[in-house]
């Protein structure tokens, strides 16, 4: 093993700390898939803390009328995901050298088996419900296979980590929620909530990079940032019962972290043609508003019929960038030049796009205490070809999901659900505008064919008294 390996290792084996979190199951890096088939935004289990507020002031159809109510909730999914990247040669990539073929040509693949918990609890006294939460709606994890014939090379140590090395070896980025919900059911036919939030978001990633943005094998090192920051947010939302215990109508707004641009403090550690340096930084970046609205329908007892959608801002992912921890802006222009004395040390163009979601699915109810339920939906693409690059992908998708959920009257209920995500491929091949940058936003080449497919169970059980 060369020197340069050892010192590799030593400053960055401990980097890039992996933590819960499960690869995007709706536009962008959202991961809100808590409640299975009965989280969404007319919801009256514990889960409308995130998804509509005003849920938590509503009662369950069936349920007797009781002065005071608790509902205790926990959910759990587990996602399998398998995924892959191929690149060729690119005019904009530097040419591989006769003995290191394969360095950065190729594909990369992963299979990654990741969880996201939630939980949540709510408190109703007549028509005012209160809720405490706790979920992962916005993350993102990915480890990519080694490339084994680049095993203890004596010449060239930094491609055993795959062709995906550039954009990505292994990393992490969540935005984990905190939060305080209220409700009020007026005259038991509107209900109307708000939440308060306090949202825990990191980045912790580690990739391969030069100095000058390129894929040169010559002065190949490495950048780990570990950032992480709090900020506040809120919800609010509305239901309507339009037809009593019969038919409700639902909307609701989640409004972006931080309210605007996130700032996240942490550290930059880089290894560059050997040398080594560690600095305190800010990640700026900024989350999207989320919208929902959706119908829940009885039209018999045994039966139940949802429908609902959202629409993600995810316009105003822009960028990331990484700053010197005494500055607080990022004035970048626009071929991605920056003044030296900006303090910026890594921009990423992201120029992602609105998205939008939408999805339908049904109940039966076998006997009272065993329900069978069917799903399927759509999520749009976020993220232009341009900027497609490994560490965060999107693409067009459909799910379809089924389930059963089984109760013993209103003490308890577990559901299972087992739910599978189409992605439809992409080829970005010679799209990429990456390597069109002036530093410090440029980065290699990230065209070529893109594959993915998730399949994510999910669990959980409510206990109510």
């Amino acid at each position: 093993m060369t020197l340069w390996r050892k010192t590799l290792l030593c400053c960055f084996g401990t980097g890039a700390a992996l933590s819960v979190a499960s690869e995007a199951q709706a536009s962008g890096f959202a991961t809100a898939r808590f409640g299975g088939e009965h989280g969404h935004p007319t919801t009256d289990n514990p889960t409308a803390i995130y998804y509509n507020p005003a849920g938590i002031a509503e009662d369950t159809p069936g349920f007797e009328k009781k002065f005071w109510r608790v509902k205790i909730f926990a959910d759990a999914n587990v996602a399998l995901r398998w995924a892959s990247w191929s690149h060729q040669q690119s005019p904009k990539d530097v040419p591989e050298p006769d003995d290191a073929q394969g360095a950065n040509s190729g594909t990369a693949e992963l299979f990654n088996v990741v969880t996201a918990p939630m939980a949540g609890a709510t408190f109703q006294v007549e028509n005012f419900g209160v809720g405490l939460g706790w979920f992962v709606p916005f993350g993102g994890q990915s480890v990519y296979d080694q490339n084994d014939s680049f095993r203890d090379n004596p010449n060239y140590a930094g491609p055993v980590d795959g062709v995906q090395r550039w954009h990505s070896i292994q990393g992490v980025i969540r935005s984990m929620y905190f939060s305080l919900a209220a409700a009020y059911d007026i005259l038991d036919r509107v209900s109307i909530g708000a939440s308060f939030n306090m949202v825990k978001s990191d980045v912790d990633t580690l990739r391969a990079r030069t100095a000058d943005g390129s894929n040169n094998l010559a002065t190949e090192g490495r950048s780990w940032i570990d950032v992480g920051g709090w900020h506040a947010a809120f919800g609010v939302g509305v239901i309507g019962e339009v037809a009593e215990e019969k038919v409700w109508i639902g909307a609701s707004y989640q409004a972006r972290p931080g309210l605007g641009e996130m700032h996240l403090s942490g550290t930059l550690s880089t290894n560059l043609s050997g040398s080594v340096s560690k600095q305190e930084v800010k990640l700026i970046q900024e989350l999207p508003d989320v919208f929902r609205m959706g119908v829940r329908a009885r039209p018999v007892e045994k039966v139940e019929i949802r429908v609902f959608g959202d629409v993600t801002t995810w316009g105003t992912f822009d960028n990331q960038c990484v700053i010197t921890a005494d500055k607080d802006e990022c004035p970048v222009a626009e071929d991605g030049s920056a003044d030296p004395a900006s303090g910026i040390l890594i921009n990423i163009a992201r120029n992602w796009g609105t998205a939008f979601g939408v999805r339908a699915g049904g109940s039966y109810w076998v006997i009272p205490e065993v329900e069978l339920y069917l799903g399927a939906g759509y999520d749009s693409n976020a993220i232009p070809d341009e900027t497609l690059e490994i560490a965060l992908t999107d693409f067009h998708k459909a799910n379809v999901a089924g389930g059963v959920r089984f109760s013993t009257g209103e003490l308890f209920a577990a559901a299972l659900t087992y739910t599978h995500f189409f992605y439809a491929p992409r080829d970005t091949t010679g799209e990429s505008i990456h390597p069109d940058f002036e530093p410090p936003t440029r980065s290699p080449d990230s065209g070529g064919e893109y594959t993915q497919t998730i399949g994510v169970v999910n669990v959980n059980a409510q206990f109510s008294f």
